[in-house]
């Protein structure tokens, strides 16, 4: 790792780095990483280590609290004290600060009332325990046991290899795509900044704690050793936030539970992007419960939330300029859930591409808004001229007789549609 200017004694867990250094992250050899005379999660840990140490600066003043030896249990006390302050103050406020971060929510994400059910809930630190969905560490499955799920023909060979590759690929692609939504959903750590007034009439104080505790967590995750994570997901016990999106309801729900108001944003925006790209795993739900049973677990969201900002940095930056204006949040939303739907041959070549800083990523995320605008503008005219029945989110035709939905539009366009996500004007 590279540390440019940073003190001596700034620097990451040992443990931590040397994963870094040695190429044992879960990013070391990810088919999306793009080549180079050095490990692209090795250039981006540099990165966002140095991110980290300068965001805490700005809220704590200067980076001296990082530094010494006992940095690590002296910030772990500081967190708990400021966690414990923040309680204090939420838990008189906790209703008004619940309804107002799922209000944060849909105005930045543009999904109006009514359209997703959000359950949001402040709860004591230390309440949380793993979610049902996050496992402590990796499933391990057969050979026999990819090979019915995964190969199309078992009487060749050459398909019980192309099973371990499918699988292999389809697991990659959770993988960047778990980190994608980490690092999009980061972002809600520091929302409270958009509702600073609203937070000072309830305590001055408040919006500043937020941030100087945020920035401080986001520092000790590069300082909890190695082991101390392993503990922390075989026991359960460490978490701040959790999330569970249902896709059952009607509309689908985004359960969350965050120990302050920063962290509950977090979860909702998280559940949110976790909506908007539950297309991305395989279709047949054996394959997709052997890839969640090997991706989503503790220790590789720890690395996720390490990683994730960065690569979702490099993601906006391939955005069109016109994806930033207020009134296009929705073809965000449209492109991050058309852009699950790749193939994970197609999605990891396009993220490496988009990694890379190729004008071959940034044209195909282009030509994929354009698609998705030109097909939302054709919806819209569909609906004017009574051909589009947006009851079924598929096309009728004008006798009345229905075509059924387009294979490729019903699970994103008409998906997103009974969400209520605007189309453009």
């Amino acid at each position: 790792m590279e540390f440019g200017d940073l003190p001596g004694d700034i620097r990451p867990d040992p443990s931590i780095q040397r994963k870094v250094e040695r190429g044992e992250t879960p990013y070391s050899k990810h088919p999306a990483m793009p080549e180079g005379p050095k490990n692209f999660d090795q250039i981006v840990s540099s990165k966002r280590f140095k991110d980290v140490v300068e965001k805490f600066a700005r809220y704590a003043g200067s980076t001296q609290a990082l530094r010494g030896r006992n940095a690590f249990q002296n910030l772990m006390m500081s967190a708990m004290g400021m966690m414990q302050n923040i309680a204090m103050i939420e838990m008189r406020n906790k209703d008004y600060l619940e309804r107002l971060a799922v209000e944060l929510v849909r105005q930045e994400m543009g999904i109006p009332e009514g359209k997703i059910n959000f359950e949001a809930e402040l709860v004591p630190m230390g309440s949380l325990r793993a979610a049902r969905d996050m496992q402590g560490e990796a499933e391990e499955y057969t050979d026999e046991e990819i090979k019915d799920a995964f190969e199309e023909n078992t009487s060749e060979l050459e398909d019980f290899v192309d099973a371990f590759e499918k699988f292999n690929m389809e697991k990659a692609k959770r993988r960047f795509m778990n980190s994608l939504i980490q690092g999009a959903a980061k972002k809600g750590h520091y929302m409270f900044e958009l509702v600073r007034s609203e937070l000072d009439t309830i305590s001055p104080q408040l919006s500043n704690l937020y941030g100087l505790s945020m920035s401080t967590l986001d520092y000790l995750y590069w300082l909890y050793p190695e082991d101390m994570v392993q503990q922390m997901a075989s026991s359960g016990q460490g978490q701040a936030g959790q999330e569970e999106v249902d896709l059952q309801t009607d509309p689908p729900t985004v359960r969350a539970k965050g120990s302050s108001f920063p962290i509950l944003v977090h979860e909702l925006l998280k559940g949110v992007y976790d909506i908007l790209a539950s297309h991305g795993l395989p279709d047949d739900p054996r394959q997709s419960e052997m890839v969640l049973g090997s991706e989503d677990t503790l220790p590789a969201e720890i690395w996720d939330i390490r990683l994730g900002p960065i690569f979702w940095e490099k993601f906006l930056e391939a955005f069109p300029d016109k994806l930033f204006e207020d009134d296009q949040k929705m073809i965000r939303n449209y492109l991050i859930s058309r852009f699950s739907m790749l193939t994970a041959e197609e999605f990891l070549d396009i993220s490496k591409s988009v990694l890379a800083g190729e004008s071959r990523g940034s044209k195909f995320i282009k030509d994929l808004v354009d698609t998705i605008v030109s097909e939302l503008k054709q919806q819209e005219y569909d609906q004017a001229t009574g051909e589009y029945d947006d009851e079924e989110g598929g096309l009728t035709t004008t006798d009345g007789e229905d075509e059924g939905p387009d294979d490729d539009d019903d699970d994103d366009l008409g998906f997103l549609s009974k969400l209520g996500i605007s189309r453009p004007k």
